[in-house]
């Protein structure tokens, strides 16, 4: 039985995600994460992500479901013809699996969890 246990999601050591770069919108926004558990069938992962003010522009895969729990932070999730949908600490979101744009307006980290009916292209991470 694999076991993820994070006792401070917020103290955990992130890896620089320089590919967000090509879809920032505006301002300089970085994006840092570590796939922290990964399951056998590979079509479960757990994430700890963070990002920096700023905007990306989103392009996600329709059959992957990511659902977040946001630790601290604040961001804004854009969907044409859809309201905005503003998230704080302590908000659980499934993000669209639409193209849709992310708002960084608070440096935020999140803790999610991602599903692939097919598996996920992903490798783990683990803590040491």
């Amino acid at each position: 039985m694999n076991l993820t246990f994070l006792p401070d999601a917020l103290s955990i050591p992130l890896v620089p995600r320089p590919g967000y770069q090509k879809m920032i919108l505006a301002g300089s926004p970085l994006a840092f994460g570590r796939i922290v558990s990964l399951s056998d069938d590979r079509r479960t992962a757990r994430v700890v992500w963070r990002g920096t003010p700023g905007t990306f522009a989103f392009t996600p895969d329709s059959r992957t479901v990511d659902v977040g729990v946001i630790l601290k932070g604040r961001f804004v999730v854009r969907v044409p013809g859809e309201p905005d949908r503003h998230a704080t600490a302590g908000s659980v979101i499934e993000f669209p699996r639409v193209p849709f744009e992310l708002e960084i307006i608070e440096e935020f980290t999140k803790v999610s969890f991602l599903y692939h009916p097919d598996g996920l292209q992903v490798e783990c991470e683990p803590l040491e």
